[in-house]
């Protein structure tokens, strides 16, 4: 049997050889951001009636295909733009300014077993003042008349490690909230002195050991060309590339982006992007709003065993609570969307609070009002919201979802057929609507309940869908009527349990055990017109379901303050497979003196395949379908970590890691060939057959990071990551992954300055955050052109595979944000502008037969952004 291989530029599974499908970006239209007052409103307004038209150039479709434009006109109204944020900003600096406070308010608990530290000390500095109190029997907290600014937190209790929290940002229009876990001193000694642990120094998840950083939700809002989305700041940190302007999908070591794991809450979430397909993990923009995210990690290799099914990194996401003692709202405008969001009490007696956010493409809003005369407006929305009740015996509810939904409909039969026709960069050149429909939902229960004095339990219920459709009508060379050419159909449902007892035998071991069950069901249908037999061709329609029950334990132990073990194993069993796992993670901590801090971790990480893969169909000559690839097993993957960390004065860090990672068991075609499933979610597309676990790869690497955080309004991150990503098919040719880019190197810088002075309206501050990127470039298979010229589009030469490199990717961006503190609100407004020297980053090559050869695509130039929020 034989795979059906002329259609293989239709289907589209994300394998090597072919363009990729990429999804349309919402950067291309225009920006826009009203201020807070009407005069703003109609000034606005009044700019952007003076849009010309433009259209949006198509890429290459397939059955996770969409549109971008490749080579955006110079923005319709940059110098508006920047005139109009000076202005704004002009206006504000004529006022003076005055000191205003806020609440800070928390609570402090023991990170093991939850339960709250009465009487702990609670002291706060900014400015050479110190100011505090002592927590409550519940453990909380409240100082009041904290000026606002940036301040240090300091929570100490005997027998705990001392917390220290820096660069607390305290604002009008929302109490600072801030809840301290803190961890039991190894060594039980009167009067002995602890050192103070900075929120920096270690991640959220006490087991994890090497390659985690914890990141604020302030960077993401802060950093540039981040655009408020956590998968674009992570972009920033050591061992992590992407150079792709229109999408947010990253490479962690030179492993494939399908590998990534995202958990809200504890919670396994599908792809969490508007325009991203299941079976990936990247789209345009981020459904998970910062605005309703606390703190959170961010893993890049030697996972502790509670992460299971990846082999790339994890994204373990926390949404904050809302305030359980007064109603606050945000609003935003900025080019990725429009936002409201509330939080406030449900009953102040019992703690109970709501946290919810709404956000709305800004163009789509915009186009409602005036018609911006763009091709293939892109119309997404998502909303998200957190529940939360405490009861009186110390256990909690939670109650967590977001859900997005992201629309885009490009027509050509909408064209003023009176005008040329614009440069198609697609297969065949021909007329057609395109319509793209993905609609991702998430909603959990977590419970959490206490056991005693030393242990606690938590229960998480969860439920998430992630559908994708995409059609294609071609209009007849008649009368341009449309005729439906090809769709696709995909829908991914999974129900989840997981439970797991946390426990803190004495101050020395903690201990954890827990179990997740998931039931997945999928149905994917891909079907295309043929002309030759007049007739519509199934190129897959199956459905089903599956099942996943992954247990794990792990353990801490604490030799004494400056060295720790972690230990686990956790076990994977993949039911339409029959495949089971085992997979052993240990990792050591010592710190040698104080601020120094040596790591070394090793983990086996398994993947299973996904369902589109093990469900794909062949045709053979007789037209007899099979499904040969139902029995996969898992990918694996040995990852060994050691790490050297330097804290300077508690103001800088200096963080180096070496890594090797061997991958055994990967899926390739039996026949030899170059296809490996580790090159899935690149930038190409090629169709399969019969698969085996025969392949291996390997990746390794150095990064380098030097950090200064935020001190007296300066800070700068800068981080290298040089690095090897090989990979051997079935033919056993060593050779490139598609990921293999040799190099990153990123740079951040910013200073926040403090604007005038006085007894006036408002607090003022200016911040001026700019970065670099340096990059190797994309790899990517040679054109074979005669092959080209037979079939009239693009065809790659499979024998030489990811052998050619792009040019190195380069850009820089700038942010400038002004922030005004009032006495019961804080507004911002920032204008962002990407790519600032315009540089011609190369998107793709491929086979163009209007002049029959090859064709450069690139990606975006210069980008602005202006962003309007305010906190009341």
């Amino acid at each position: 049997m034989l795979p059906y291989k002329k259609l293989q530029s239709i289907v589209s599974t994300g394998m090597p050889g072919s363009p990729p499908p990429i999804p349309p970006h919402p950067f291309l239209f225009a920006v826009k951001s009203p201020y807070y007052s009407v005069f703003v409103v109609v000034t606005f307004l009044t700019t952007i009636k003076n849009v010309r038209p433009y259209t949006i150039r198509r890429l290459a479709l397939s059955s996770s295909a969409s549109l971008q434009n490749v080579n955006p006109i110079k923005l319709f109204a940059m110098k508006h733009i920047i005139l109009f944020a000076a202005f704004l900003a002009l206006a504000q600096i004529l006022h003076a300014s005055q000191d205003y406070y806020q609440t800070l308010r928390g609570r402090v608990t023991e990170r093991e077993t939850l339960k709250p530290i009465s009487f702990a000390t609670v002291a706060v500095s900014f400015n050479g003042t110190v100011m505090g109190g002592i927590t409550n029997e519940r453990g909380d907290f409240r100082i009041e008349k904290v000026p606002v600014g940036r301040i240090t937190l300091m929570v100490s209790f005997m027998g705990f490690e001392t917390i220290t929290i820096q660069n607390v940002d305290v604002t009008t229009g929302r109490e600072a909230i801030v809840n301290v876990e803190m961890v039991e001193s190894a060594i039980k000694l009167e009067g002995v002195e602890i050192r103070a642990s900075s929120d920096k120094e270690r991640p959220q998840n006490t087991f994890a050991v090497a390659s985690a950083r914890t990141f604020s939700i302030e960077e993401a809002q802060r950093y540039a060309s981040s655009y408020s989305d956590v998968s674009r700041t992570a972009m920033n940190f050591a061992g992590v590339k992407s150079t792709n302007d229109t999408q947010n999908e990253i490479v962690i070591r030179g492993n494939s982006p399908v590998g990534m794991l995202f958990r809200l809450d504890g919670i396994d979430i599908p792809n969490p992007n508007h325009y991203g397909d299941g079976g990936i993990s990247g789209g345009i923009v981020s459904m998970l709003n910062v605005n309703v995210l606390a703190n959170s990690d961010f893993l890049t290799g030697a996972f502790p065993a509670e992460y299971s099914n990846t082999l790339s990194g994890v994204f373990d996401l926390k949404m904050r609570k809302g305030n359980n003692e007064k109603h606050e709202f945000v609003g935003q405008v900025a080019l990725m969307g429009t936002e409201f969001g509330a939080e406030g009490p449900i009953s102040k007696e019992n703690g109970s609070s709501y946290l919810v956010n709404y956000r709305y493409s800004t163009a789509e809003l915009l186009n409602s009002v005036i018609d911006l005369r763009m091709t293939g407006m892109p119309d997404y929305q998502d909303g998200s919201f957190k529940l939360n009740f405490p009861s009186k015996n110390g256990a909690t509810t939670s109650i967590v979802g977001f859900g997005g939904k992201s629309i885009i409909a490009l027509r050509d039969s909408d064209r003023d057929t009176t005008k040329p026709k614009p440069d198609m960069v697609d297969f065949y050149n021909y007329e057609t609507d395109e319509y793209i429909d993905n609609y991702t939902g998430v909603l959990g229960v977590t419970h959490n309940r206490r056991i005693g004095e030393t242990s606690y339990l938590r229960i998480i219920m969860s439920a998430s869908t992630i559908s994708n459709a995409y059609r294609t009508d071609s209009l007849s060379t008649l009368d341009r009527s449309p005729f439906l050419q090809k769709a696709s159909v995909s829908r991914r449902t999974k129900y989840s349990a997981r439970v797991f007892v946390n426990k803190r035998i004495d101050n020395r071991n903690n201990f954890r055990a827990g179990i997740t069950l998931e039931r997945q069901q999928f149905h994917m249908k891909d079907s295309i017109f043929e002309g030759q037999n007049d007739a519509y061709f199934l190129l897959r329609n199956f459905g089903g379901h599956d099942f996943m029950a992954i247990p794990y334990v792990q353990w801490q132990f604490r030799f004494s303050e400056k060295i720790s073990l972690n230990g686990g194993i956790t076990s994977v069993y993949h039911y339409s497979t029959k495949k089971i796992s085992f997979e052993p993670r240990l990792g050591l901590r010592w710190e040698p003196t104080s601020g120094q801090l040596l790591t070394l971790a090793y983990g086996l990480h398994t993947l299973a395949t996904q369902a589109e893969v093990l469900q794909q169909q062949l045709v053979d000559e007789n037209g007899d379908v099979s499904t040969p690839n139902t029995r996969l097993g898992f990918t694996r993957s040995h990852h060994i970590v050691g790490g050297f960390d330097r804290i300077f004065s508690g103001k800088i860090r200096l963080k180096s890691e070496l890594y090797y990672q061997h991958i055994v068991n990967v899926p390739v075609e039996i026949e030899p060939s170059s296809f490996s499933m580790l090159n899935r979610g690149s930038q190409t597309v090629v169709d399969f057959g019969r698969l085996e676990n025969g392949g291996t790869g390997f990746n390794y690497g150095a990064e380098l990071t030097a950090e200064k955080f935020m001190n007296k309004g300066t800070y700068f991150l800068a981080t290298l990551s040089l690095y090897e990503s090989k990979y051997r098919g079935s033919d056993n040719v060593l050779r490139n992954t598609a990921f293999n880019g040799n190099f990153v190197f990123n740079l951040l810088a910013g200073k926040e300055f403090k604007v005038g002075g006085g007894n006036g309206r408002f607090v003022k501050k200016l911040n001026v955050d700019g970065k670099i990127n340096f990059a190797g470039g994309q790899r990517f298979s040679p054109i074979d052109l005669e092959a080209s010229r037979q079939v009239g589009f693009t065809q790659y030469d499979h024998t030489r595979a990811f052998s050619n490199q792009m040019p190195n990717y380069f850009t820089s961006s700038l942010r400038v944000g002004y922030k005004l503190v009032g006495k019961r609100a804080t507004q911002e407004i920032a204008l962002s502008v990407s790519n600032l020297t315009n540089h011609k980053n190369v998107l793709w090559v491929q086979y163009d037969r209007h002049i029959d050869g090859v064709k450069t695509v690139y990606q975006f130039g210069t980008m602005p952004d202006l962003m309007y929020r305010i906190v009341f």
